[in-house]
């Protein structure tokens, strides 16, 4: 009987292969569902066969999944290995210098002019931002980074080798040094927005924003202790950095930068003023704004050139001053109104189609860019006085050596990173807008600048290190918001508004250097101390080495006189921080909301940046209290009259 059935189930399943010859080829479960002998009805079956694809696309997705998770793994290990040593040589010698500073201006006997040590890199570093973009575009990323590589090194080697009684040899290649590391920075930011969707240019963006942090922090210190060698050596070590920086680009990050780019005017509804990558050479050189950058340049030097003689070299009257100011600020509106006549559908433009401004007026004119702009201005002022004028205090009435004026910065270095911690908690898990961080920031670092002025006249040291902490804290919070904030409201035109942010900030710097220079040498001027090279030996004060051989009752009047003077400069610069508190009234807001939230979300799944507040932000809340309360008093006179019955 066993041997029979065992013939008959061996005969059944020859038939059913004789049959169904595909049987072998699938597992048994999908045998079970797809087999055309199955039982159940046709309906059933397309289901079941509507269920099976569904499970073998899921497979191929998450399969497909996996190997785009990979490939974005190693596209950013190739940026992180390319990028981050230039990106933290950039860091580094932005702040480097604020430690041998004081240093540097001694031995050239030049204390009433070294803001030109910070403001000949910062002038070229504003103009030549835009001139990089363009020329990314032109050549490709990679021949122009290396490029700029290339300028920056050979600024740092003149900045080395320049004898001390040479000062323009000096402020010629810092300002050579500030050209090269603006395409350091600006190359850095296209490329980590190249390629990749806005969820993982933000990712790539928190790394980089942190190797900045660090590298802005401990730049004092590195530079401070480098000084008490020589402060050649400031310059002498980017050299190498910069070499090694060369061969990382070419052997790391090389194969996966973009080429030579299709180049878009300001002409927006119109293909007229567009250049394809396959355009003839000189005509894709045509779109940069050589006018507008020089202008730019020759304005802004002559203009803090006045300010920096108003009061320490000639009286404010005097014609040296008064030329260099007037032609300065008549540059200036030159610039804008070049600017201005290369918008879109003015005459120049028409004539130059190709052309595209330095600075896109039409969009700095808007609300939320025009705030923005100003945020990233006081930051910048914010940061350079406390590098710079924070420690010249310490060098010259604390009488602290380069290596421990740069140590006492370090406490500025946890205020910045938390606050880049509390802007990556504020933007991606509460309250995930850009308004509120931004708020605080400023706030917080309106307070801490005002406070180190108290604290320095104070003289208390754990006061100052404190205030240093939370000026960090205000400037480190609004990081990450700005670039959000201006990506969600002009996701079109990214670049534009990163080229602005940039611009604001150096140019920032610069003012607020310039300013707080003015008042110091004014203030020292008027306590009857020289600090022109040359002037009385029994007030002459141009560099420590004059300082030092003085009375000594002469130099404590020499240092608290300093004292008096930085803190007035540290009030002078406090009202701009406070006049962005009242900006930040007028700000809008962009709520950040993420995927699998009630809010839609972009075609590819990534963060949603589409609710954004028309107007002020500050006004929509009373707008929607009102509404709120509206709708409340409807709704209870709605119910009342169901309960009578109407």
């Amino acid at each position: 009987m066993a041997y029979y059935l065992y013939k008959k189930i061996r005969q059944k399943q020859k038939q059913r292969k004789d049959v169904e010859p595909w049987a072998e080829t699938y597992p048994l479960e999908y045998q079970r569902v797809t087999s055309p002998n199955s039982g159940g009805s046709a309906d059933q079956r397309q289901r079941e066969d509507r269920t099976s694809t569904k499970r073998h696309d899921r497979n191929r997705d998450a399969s497909s999944l996996r190997e785009d998770k990979k490939a974005k793994r190693k596209y950013r290990w190739q940026l992180i290995g390319g990028l981050m040593l230039p990106f933290i040589t950039y860091g580094l010698n932005t702040t480097m210098i604020a430690g041998a500073l004081p240093f540097i201006a001694s031995d050239f006997h030049q204390f009433s002019q070294l803001n030109w040590i910070i403001s000949a890199y910062n002038l070229t570093s504003a103009a030549f931002i835009p001139f990089w973009g363009q020329l990314a575009d032109v050549f490709g990323r990679y021949v122009v980074l290396q490029a700029s590589m290339v300028v920056f090194i050979i600024g740092s080697a003149l900045c080395a080798g320049s004898p001390v009684s040479n000062f323009p040899m000096l402020l010629a290649g810092r300002g050579i040094e500030g050209a090269g590391s603006a395409g350091l920075l600006i190359l850095a930011k296209v490329i980590l927005a190249d390629k990749v969707s806005l969820k993982d240019n933000a990712a790539n963006n928190s790394v980089f924003t942190l190797v900045a942090s660090v590298g802005f922090c401990i730049g004092p210190i590195v530079g401070g202790y480098l000084t008490s060698v020589s402060w050649r050596w400031c310059f002498i070590i980017n050299i190498p950095l910069g070499l090694i920086s060369l061969a990382l680009l070419h052997i790391i990050t090389r194969p996966v930068l973009l080429g030579p780019q299709n180049i878009g005017s300001d002409q927006d509804d119109s293909m007229a003023g567009h250049v394809s990558s396959s355009a003839k050479f000189s005509q894709r050189l045509s779109t940069i704004d050589y006018v507008g950058q020089v202008l730019f340049l020759f304005g802004m030097g002559l203009f803090v050139l006045a300010l920096t003689w108003a009061g320490a070299y000639y009286p404010w009257a005097h014609v040296n001053v008064l030329a260099p100011l007037v032609s300065g600020l008549v540059l200036l509106l030159v610039f804008l109104a070049w600017e201005y006549v290369l918008l879109p559908g003015r005459p120049i433009a028409a004539r130059l189609p190709l052309r595209r401004a330095m600075i896109p007026l039409k969009l700095l004119w808007t609300r939320n860019a025009g705030l923005l702009t100003y945020i990233n201005f006081i930051t910048g002022m914010a940061m350079y006085a406390v590098f710079y004028f924070v420690n010249l205090y310490f060098t010259i009435v604390r009488g602290f050596d380069a290596g421990k004026a740069g140590t006492s910065l370090l406490f500025y270095m946890p205020g910045l990173g938390g606050g880049t911690i509390l802007a990556m908690f504020a933007s991606n898990v509460w309250p995930r807008t850009t308004w509120h961080p931004l708020a605080f920031g400023t706030i917080i670092e309106a307070l801490g600048v005002t406070l180190i002025a108290a604290a320095l006249l104070w003289g208390h040291l754990p006061a100052i290190y404190g205030m240093l902490a939370l000026t960090g804290i205000g400037t480190g919070v609004r990081l990450m918001p700005c670039t959000l904030h201006g990506v969600g409201y002009y996701r079109k035109q990214i670049a534009s508004v990163v080229t602005i942010m940039n611009l604001a900030n150096a140019f920032g710097g610069t003012l607020a250097s310039t300013i707080m220079l003015n008042i110091f040498n004014n203030k020292m001027g008027d306590a009857g101390i020289d600090l022109v090279p040359g002037g009385a030996e029994s007030s002459s004060a141009s560099s420590f080495s004059q300082i030092e051989q003085l009375p000594q009752d002469v130099q404590a009047f020499v240092r608290s006189t300093a004292k008096n003077a930085i803190v007035v400069a540290f009030y002078g610069i406090s009202s701009f921080m406070w006049l962005g508190v009242v900006a930040m009234s007028f700000m809008g807001n962009v709520n950040i909301k993420k995927h699998g939230e009630d809010a839609d979300t972009d075609a590819d799944g990534e963060t949603d940046f589409s609710n954004l507040t028309s107007g002020a932000y500050i006004a929509s809340l009373f707008r929607l209290r009102e509404s709120t309360e509206y709708t409340a008093a409807r709704d209870q006179e709605e119910g009342q009259k169901r309960e009578v019955g109407v």
